[in-house]
């Protein structure tokens, strides 16, 4: 059996090394860039990132059965296409929630050094699913008052938008929605921002979530974003405007990007069927490995800061990008393909 592997998937050959079972498998790494529907013709399965537009230009007439992706989310995938030809796919939701939960501290942090966010303040959290949760976890932790809203769930805790407004720091935690009952596109829009002046925001969900053009109309908005409307290519005005800018990096920790591989190995072992002894071995190492990459609990906010300075990772991207007046796709990538290598702390 065949199985074509991004080559930028972290440790995924590494891995494969230290584990046993996959002796009849016939790896093929490639780049990014060499991940066509050519080179992938006799392969069975694919395992990609976000970085590869997974669809019928790609798989047209190839052998895949299986695609899986080591990223949180899906816009890469063409789902219907891969559902009416009969190919499983799956991803790794959550993988990177930590690593989200991680930038947004070490901004919080930021802000708190900088003297623009005091810790006796609360913290509204939109959404309530992985990173939410994990977000609400830590700002108990360290006594941080919050409030959560999301109007798709009933726990006795959550709040309503407006609650959400009173705080003096939001957090964005939802995916990019049109149609769903409560559709995200444009949730933060001009009336929004009228309520909130004076306050911080700060988005790691899509770009789209905010209305960019109102954000830099209204002036009175602290805006700190990971996610950006025309990405590879968003707006200087936005990223000239906004306090912290990185270019959609937010869950690119080391162990978020180990979980999606993890993920990936988890699935093919499955697929191959491999012997439940072997794969409880298997799986024993890949958890040792990983612990041994994560911080521990830390005893105050600081650490965040401290393993992720953030505003240095914002200055280098906004003055390249800032200055550039050539080929904004080419910085954009360049500096998410190289981006501060950090860990993540867990509580």
């Amino acid at each position: 059996m065949k199985v074509v592997v991004d080559r930028g998937i972290k440790s995924f050959k590494n891995f494969i090394s230290l584990l046993d079972g996959f002796n009849n498998v016939d790896f093929q790494y490639l780049e990014t860039s060499d991940i066509t529907n050519s080179k992938i013709k006799d392969a069975e399965i694919l395992f990609v990132r976000s970085t590869t537009h997974v669809n019928k230009s790609l798989l047209n007439n190839t052998k895949i059965k299986i695609i899986g992706s080591a990223t949180a989310g899906t816009d890469h995938i063409d789902q219907e296409y891969l559902d009416k030809n009969n190919i499983q796919w799956f991803y790794s939701p959550g993988s990177n929630a930590l690593s989200v939960v991680n930038y947004v501290m070490a901004s919080i942090c930021y802000l708190n050094n900088n003297n623009l966010f005091s810790f006796n303040d609360s913290v509204g959290i939109v959404g309530y699913g992985n990173i939410g949760k994990k977000l609400k976890k830590i700002l108990d932790f360290f006594s941080i008052k919050n409030v959560v809203y999301d109007p798709f769930l009933n726990y006795d805790f959550l709040s309503d938008i407006n609650k959400i407004k009173d705080c003096g720091l939001i957090s964005l935690h939802v995916p990019l929605t049109f149609d769903s009952s409560f559709p995200t596109f444009n949730l933060v829009d001009k009336a929004f921002l009228n309520e909130i002046n004076n306050k911080i925001l700060i988005n790691t969900s899509r770009g789209g979530v905010v209305d960019e053009k109102s954000i830099i109309e209204n002036n009175n908005v602290t805006y700190i974003s990971d996610v950006w409307i025309n990405e590879p290519i968003p707006n200087k005005e936005i990223i000239d405007y906004s306090i912290l800018a990185t270019p959609h990096i937010a869950g690119h920790s080391i162990n978020g990007k180990l979980n999606g591989t993890i993920n990936l190995i988890s699935h093919l072992q499955k697929f191959l069927k491999i012997d439940e002894f072997v794969c409880a071995e298997n799986d024993k190492k890949i958890r040792n490995f990983s612990k041994s990459i994560k911080l521990s609990q830390p005893k105050s906010i600081q650490p965040y800061y401290f393993e992720y300075p953030v505003d240095k990772e914002s200055s280098k991207f906004k003055k390249s990008y800032l200055n550039n007046s050539d080929d904004y796709i080419k910085t954009f990538e360049s500096h998410r393909a190289n981006h501060s290598h950090r860990r993540d702390i867990e509580i």
